[in-house]
């Protein structure tokens, strides 16, 4: 039989053995030889080991130098934005400071807290055929729009909607503006908007329907029908339909249209349209059938609570937009293309789209891309600049006497380790979208600069409350909403100076 308590006490004595200071210091030394020759023969670039994942060990240098992490301090930025209000970037474009309270606010820090937008050859000129059309805009009692194009930083209306109330309350309008006959995501913020489940969307953008053998997409970049592309003339009677009705987390102007218009095209058969406001029928109509661009025109007494359209036929005509506005003052637009860097202007039906953005009356083109591009790691950007490029002289062609003005990038952060740094690729195409608006005769704001510069991003996120989503790279409501009020500081002070000196 073996003796028991020889047994434990031999584990005893191994143990206190080895829990001796001596043997836990041994140990302890052990352990960081094995992790710094870890830290110095692992590849410092990491192993990939595969498209979404990397393995990373700390260097020597991370080990004996580490740093925290250090964000850009955006809290001075925000702050002084509660304090700029028309009445301040009057006082400001005119250099009188005496509106001011000195007591809340230093000026010099205020102005400090604009970021400009920057002009070609610094000729504040180029903006200067819009503003004219602004400051005329109550005896011309005309409604003029402005498109603002952008990738997935601008869907469900984030930053047009705060921008589009502010100019509307300013300079008059209504409406949420020009929309798809489909959306294709569930937005809700500015207007709600029901389908029938027969719509169908082409993108001219992304992953095109190659099936499709022309290249007419209209102002949206898109089209709907209420049958699928290449379908002949069906045999029986197709109807859809489309419901607009109010939001209650719309601006107030938004809330107000007094008519509708619908851009459509290209239909083989006459259809049927009819307008239901408030659940009654207020008008029908048979179109004939169309080779190029058409508009239904509707115009309301006063404004409802839901407007429905429904259409109805054997074949379906290309619908390009539907506009929802009030009769004159500014229509602003949003234009969300998720995933587009904002290549596609050259590619469209070059008809369809002077026709469609003369009966806009488009007056300002805002153009916000490049996020799309930052993650595709190029050792240079001279491409997308060219291209760009391209795109601004298009657009000058399709619809003369516009201006345009590019949005450049916000930061965007990329995981090192165990902090979050702005994407090595964030100035590059920065840079390239400011050199090719410069080149095509553009306005530039910088979206990057404005949001506090280099590591930014994670500030934005980390505020309290957030201002930024769990991504690092897309504003929250809140951070949208903030980032439109600082892009209309900058825009709202360009126009006083044009008014001083207009005077």
């Amino acid at each position: 039989m073996v003796d028991d308590k020889r047994i434990n006490r031999s584990i005893q004595t191994d143990w206190d053995v080895h829990m001796k200071p001596s043997g836990i210091l041994l140990f302890l030394l052990s352990v960081c030889f094995l992790l710094l020759a870890g830290a110095m023969l692992f590849p410092r670039e990491g192993i990939r080991i595969s498209e979404d994942l990397q393995l990373r060990f700390f260097s020597p240098a991370d080990l004996f130098s580490a740093k925290p992490a250090t964000y850009a301090d955006i809290n001075k930025i925000l702050k002084q934005q509660e304090y700029l209000n028309d009445t301040v970037l009057t006082a400001i474009a005119g250099g009188d400071y005496a509106e001011i309270d000195t007591v809340r606010a230093n000026p010099d820090s205020l102005v400090a807290s604009i970021t400009r937008i920057e002009f070609p050859r610094n000729d504040s000129a180029v903006l200067d055929p819009f503003f004219r059309t602004l400051r005329n805009l109550p005896a011309s009692g005309q409604l003029i729009r402005i498109l603002h194009y952008g990738d997935s930083q601008i869907e469900d209306d984030r930053i047009t909607s705060l921008l589009r109330n502010r100019l509307q309350s300013k300079f008059g309008g209504s409406g949420a503006g020009l929309v798809p006959a489909s959306q294709l995501y569930p937005y809700g913020f500015s207007m709600k908007q029901d389908n029938s489940e027969n719509w169908y969307r082409y993108a001219g953008f992304g992953k095109i329907d190659t099936a499709i053998r022309h290249r007419r997409y209209g102002a949206l970049a898109s089209y709907c029908s209420f049958q699928p592309y290449g379908l002949s003339a069906a045999s029986d009677t197709t109807e859809a339909w489309i419901k607009f009705s109010i939001s209650p987390y719309s601006y107030k102007n938004t809330k107000h249209f007094s008519q509708c218009r619908v851009f459509y095209g290209h239909n083989q058969e006459p259809f049927l349209s009819e307008l239901y406001i408030d659940n009654k029928l207020q008008d029908a109509d048979l179109f004939p059938t169309a080779n190029r661009l058409k508009v239904i025109h509707w115009r309301f007494d006063s404004p409802s609570e839901e407007l429905m359209l429904k259409f109805k036929g054997q074949s379906s005509p290309e619908i390009y937009g539907i506009a929802l506005d009030g009769p004159r003052g500014i229509a602003v637009d949003n234009i969300p293309l998720r995933g587009c860097s904002g290549l596609f202007f050259t590619l469209f039906d070059e008809q369809l789209m002077t026709d469609m953005y003369k009966e806009l009356n488009v007056r300002l083109f805002i153009l916000q891309f490049g996020g799309n591009f930052v993650p595709s790691g190029l050792s240079n950007y001279t491409g997308y600049e060219t291209w760009f490029s391209n795109q601004i002289r298009r657009i000058k062609k399709l619809c003369p006497g516009a201006v345009i003005l590019v949005i450049g990038v916000a930061d965007m952060s990329v995981k090192e380790k165990n902090r979050y740094i702005t994407n090595p690729n964030v100035e590059k195409v920065r840079d390239a979208l400011k050199s090719a608006a410069f080149k095509s005769g553009a306005a530039f704001w910088d979206m990057y600069k404005a949001m506090g510069g280099e590591n930014s991003m994670p500030s934005w996120v980390f505020a309290n409350p957030p201002l930024a989503s769990g991504d690092f790279v897309h504003f929250n409501s809140r951070g949208a909403k903030t980032i439109a009020q600082m892009f209309y500081n900058a825009f709202i002070l360009e126009y006083h100076r044009f008014e001083k000196h207009a005077q």
